[in-house]
């Protein structure tokens, strides 16, 4: 395939040059701050606390280029964020900030409506990547307390192709920063049953360090099951629904001495698209 990159100037900013990461779930689900500058940016006091969108997309995947789909330090291609005449870590190999890979700029996949249904029908646990599902969005919460959790689910009708279960990132760190801190979510993406059968198959994911040996953060991202049950992709469209919530944890020790947890949402956002598979 043609690695396909698009290079974004984004005139909104973040409080510092620095890139806030979380951890990595097994789906490659991650969550960062897009750098911001002082220049333009505001924190809007004048907005109720909320999370509120900026786009989503289902882009390029760099597993779909024909080179390396990560830098020397095992990070991803793109997305890469500019950060002025500091290097960037992230991206040496996309973009380097003392080369005027500017201020408030990124790289990532190009966004397509269209995508091949063969390449994108994960047959087995081998099959590539086809593409990447970038979600963002300005976190005016203002709560750093309560937790991030995040969630995508991909649809053909009633069927699912794809559910990332419940994906906690942990402590949201975004809450409060001034400017409003500009936050992407994204995973590399295929679709259906990776050969698998029953409740939690494939790209509907199963439980990740999870139920949790005790009450509280265990420090790094889990992944609460949904239960769904993934079909083989089809030709047609295919809808997504994003849901990034900030939310309040309570635990319940079971009889196994292990913990669930239940959030209560305090700021929700929902982000649609639709995509077709041909």
């Amino acid at each position: 395939m043609t690695k396909t990159c698009v290079v974004v100037a984004l005139i909104i900013a973040f409080c510092a040059f620095g890139q806030l990461v979380l951890a990595e779930t097994p789906h490659n689900y991650q969550v960062r701050v897009v750098p911001r500058t002082q220049g333009n940016a505001i924190h809007a006091s004048t907005l109720a606390d909320n999370l509120y969108p900026t786009w989503a997309a289902f882009a390029g995947s760099p597993w779909t280029s024909t080179s390396s789909p990560t830098n020397s330090d095992g990070t991803d291609l793109w997305p890469c964020f500019g950060g002025g005449n500091t290097q960037n870590v992230d991206c040496p190999t996309i973009g380097d900030p003392t080369q005027n890979f500017p201020d408030n700029g990124v790289a990532v996949g190009s966004p397509s409506y269209t995508w091949s249904l063969s390449a994108c029908d994960a047959t087995s646990t081998s099959s590539n990547y086809c593409g990447q599902t970038e979600t963002w969005y300005e976190d005016d919460s203002n709560d750093s307390s309560d937790f991030l959790i995040y969630s995508i689910t991909a649809q053909q009708g009633s069927n699912y192709i794809a559910d990332s279960g419940t994906v906690v990132f942990g402590p949201n760190s975004f809450g409060g920063l001034s400017p409003a801190a500009n936050v992407i979510i994204y995973g590399d993406q295929n679709f259906g049953t990776m050969g698998e059968t029953g409740v939690n198959n494939g790209n509907c994911e199963a439980n990740y360090d999870y139920p949790l040996s005790s009450p509280g953060w265990p420090g790094s991202t889990y992944v609460i099951a949904a239960g769904k049950t993934c079909v083989a992709p089809v030709t047609g469209t295919v809808n997504f629904v994003a849901t990034t919530e900030v939310a309040t944890p309570s635990y319940t020790k079971q009889k196994n001495g292990t913990y669930t947890v239940k959030f209560t949402s305090k700021y929700k956002l929902q982000q649609k698209w639709s995509i077709t598979l041909q």
